[in-house]
């Protein structure tokens, strides 16, 4: 044991051994060290041997523990059978199947030979158990019968009720005699004594050996009883079976057995036990004519079968006599007559409380609808039973009115209480006047801004027709051919008929609108509809000036339309007016303008050069700004130096340039979005600190992504930020 305990030790201890000598090979290497190093390397040593010791006390105190456990014999038997148990348990819960299937076996042949050997002692020791057992199953029969009957009686509890009014049997009595009626199964006529079967009802002509058997059994329980019980007088008469019972009736030399199923009462008993006496009296009378010779079997199997079916005829006239009885029919009549009368009274006393109660409504409707008051205002109307009491609730538009119509109810409704519950619908002050006040200042208003308008614009077309003579004479000093001279002269004077005619209206407008007439006059909106014709006739005729010698001076149509009234026409007037001045200030220039010199091209200079522009556009497709990480440049010295070329390019031109951040595909695109705008936003302020114009720089961060290298990580190319000419008109 010793050894086998060395053993387990050097088995546990071998990696501490190797790290050991391990720990003693480096112990050497450094024992050149210098001071300091070896007196630090001198504490390491000295924890990890206390960490050591105690490592070894614990190992040690475990293998004390095993050893406790299992060191002899009896020790690791002892521990084995623990871990066999605690294995069988585990195994109950967790593998219940292959353990049952590897035990069962074992103990069923166990049980079986046990049982063969101890018979009389498990007999002794099972009998009580098998008494409760037949006690537990007589009462659970009990309880099936119970629970057979309660079904009988709630599956139609109003037919059981009516039938035991009519019979004057209880509920109970019906119901057992639906859920158990009787029927004869088998029929025995034995000889008393030797127990010898005589017949047997029905006749199967198999099993005559059980019958020979039961036929001995019944006899020596009849005997067996008459014996034990003879001091009292009594006689076996019925045998419990459970399922079926077992009537048995006596003579002196015959015993008469009938098997039946089903629940009888003491009705049906009293006729078997009368029928079961016939027979035997019969059979008696059989036995003793024939001088000791018993009578043939088949006529004896015969009776047995009559007396079957008288059995179950007398069982099923008793039946239909507890089910047919009439004798509570007399009290099923009165009681039903009593519901009538009590019925029809009740019906009498709802019709009569109806009929008041519907005279008083309808009476009470009639007068709120004749009530002229309360025409158009909800009245809810109720009426208390027999007409004793009406209240009204809902709205009445005065005291006077509410007044009006409970009077009238109670003077058409002398014996019947009127209770008030309307509600007098407040009024509110007329507002006429105010309406009528503020409808005569809004048109008031009306009129001085229509008023007002119309001043606007016939002033302005007035203004623009004052104007026109200067510029008239200019066009006529201008013009070469003499006929249009003498065109423009006759327009200078119908423009000054039709502002005199113009002034004339406004002031004749201006009247009607103080006198209160209106401004849409229709005859004031006509007369400025022809003077608007007239200018418009003069425009097209002046526009024909413009035609090089055509001599046609109505081809041209500038007509201004309006909607109509005079506020419509005096707008119309006054942009027919300002576009008439423009034609005649545009036709004097025109005729003033003398034909320029003869340009003489000069030859394009020789090119000396890319432009500024074009400078730019190469340094943008050949030059980014790198980044590291985050808005870092990746090397600030050359990105510093390349912003610097690229404010002095951009300085020199009047470029927009966009400002485009890149990101690479590391990072969502929550992360990356927001981190090439950034970026694009520092490149954008360097170059705006170099001055140039923050209007001309657009930062903006790409979505998509546009890689340029497959290289990732800090030094990857995609962190970068380019720059691209924008659209004419982007930059804002």
């Amino acid at each position: 044991m010793s050894q086998g305990v060395s053993k387990l030790k050097e088995l546990l201890f071998e990696n501490e051994a190797r790290a050991l000598t391990d720990l003693q090979h480096r112990i050497e290497s450094v024992a050149r060290l210098g001071t300091d190093q070896r007196a630090a390397l001198s504490r390491d040593l000295d924890r990890l041997s206390a960490t050591d010791t105690a490592f070894r006390n614990e190992v040690k105190s475990q293998i004390d523990a095993v050893f406790s456990r299992a060191g002899t014999e009896d020790r690791f038997r002892t521990s084995v059978a623990s871990v066999i148990d605690r294995a069988l348990a585990e195994a109950e819960v967790s593998n219940h199947d292959a353990l049952s299937e590897a035990v069962a076996p074992l103990v069923v042949s166990t049980i079986k030979r046990e049982i063969h050997e101890s018979q009389d002692e498990l007999v002794e020791a099972l009998y009580p158990i098998t008494g409760r057992l037949v006690q537990a199953y007589v009462a659970s029969a009990m309880r099936e019968l119970t629970e057979r009957i309660n079904g009988q009686l709630s599956a139609n509890p109003t037919m059981l009720r009516f039938k035991s009014i009519l019979s004057g049997h209880s509920m109970a009595e019906l119901a057992l005699v639906q859920a158990q009626q009787l029927q004869v199964e088998e029929l025995y006529l034995i000889r008393r004594g030797s127990g010898e079967l005589l017949a047997r009802w029905p006749d199967v002509g198999r099993n005559q050996n059980r019958d020979q058997v039961l036929s001995g059994i019944l006899t020596a329980i009849n005997e067996f009883s008459l014996e034990a019980f003879s001091d009292d007088g009594s006689a076996l008469r019925q045998i419990d079976l459970n399922t079926s019972q077992v009537y048995l009736r006596a003579s002196p030399r015959l015993l008469l057995a009938a098997k039946c199923s089903g629940l009888s009462n003491a009705a049906v008993e009293r006729m078997i036990d009368a029928e079961f006496i016939y027979t035997l009296e019969r059979q008696q009378d059989e036995w003793e004519e024939s001088a000791e010779d018993p009578p043939p079997q088949g006529r004896r199997n015969a009776q047995l079968s009559e007396v079957a079916e008288r059995i179950e005829t007398r069982v099923s006239e008793v039946r239909q006599k507890v089910e047919n009885d009439n004798t509570g029919w007399l009290i099923l009549k009165s009681v039903s007559w009593i519901i009538a009368l009590m019925l029809a009274g009740w019906l009498a006393w709802v019709g009569y409380k109806y009929a008041t109660t519907e005279w008083v409504r309808e009476r009470a409707n009639t007068v709120i609808a004749k009530t002229e008051s309360m025409r158009g205002y909800p009245v809810r109307l109720r009426v208390a039973d027999y007409g004793t009491e009406i209240s009204l609730a809902g709205l009445a538009p005065s005291a006077a009115a509410k007044s009006e119509i409970i009077s009238s109810l109670e003077n058409e409704l002398s014996g019947t209480a009127v209770k008030d519950e309307l509600t007098v619908v407040p009024t509110a002050p007329d507002a006429t006047p105010q309406i009528v006040r503020l409808r005569n200042d809004l048109e008031a208003f009306e009129r001085r801004t229509a008023r007002e308008a119309f001043e606007r614009s016939t002033s302005r077309a007035i203004q623009r027709l004052d104007g026109l003579p200067t510029s008239l004479s200019q066009l006529t000093q201008n013009l070469d051919a003499s006929e249009k001279r003498n065109f423009v002269r006759e327009t200078a004077i119908e423009v000054d008929a039709v502002r005199t005619s113009l002034l004339d209206l406004r002031r004749q407008a201006s009247f009607q609108v103080t006198g209160g007439s209106g401004i849409e006059n229709r005859e004031l909106a006509s007369r400025m509809e022809q003077l608007r014709a007239r200018l418009t006739a003069n425009t097209n005729k002046i526009a024909g000036l413009l035609d090089a010698g055509s001599g046609n001076f109505g081809t041209k149509n500038n007509v201004v339309h309006s909607e109509g009234g005079l506020l419509s026409e005096a707008e119309a007037m006054a942009i027919q007016t300002e576009q008439f001045a423009t034609l005649i200030v545009a036709l004097a220039q025109a005729a003033s303008i003398k034909p320029p010199p003869p340009v003489v091209m000069a030859p394009p200079p020789a090119p000396s050069g890319p432009t500024p522009h074009e400078q730019l556009a190469a340094w943008i497709r050949e030059h980014a700004i790198f980044f590291s990480t985050e808005t870092r440049f990746r090397d600030p010295q050359t990105a510093s130096h390349h912003l610097d070329q690229l404010a002095k390019l951009m300085n020199a031109t009047t470029a927009t340039i966009r400002v485009v951040g890149f990101t690479d595909d590391q990072g969502s695109s929550q992360q990356n979005s927001p981190l090439s705008k950034d970026r694009a936003d520092l490149v954008r302020r360097a170059l705006v600190t170099r001055g140039v114009p923050a209007n001309r720089l657009i930062a903006i961060g790409r979505l998509d992504a546009k890689d340029i290298s497959s290289i990732v990580g800090d030094s990857s190319p995609n962190r970068r930020v380019e720059f691209e000419f924008s659209f004419v008109g982007e930059a804002r």
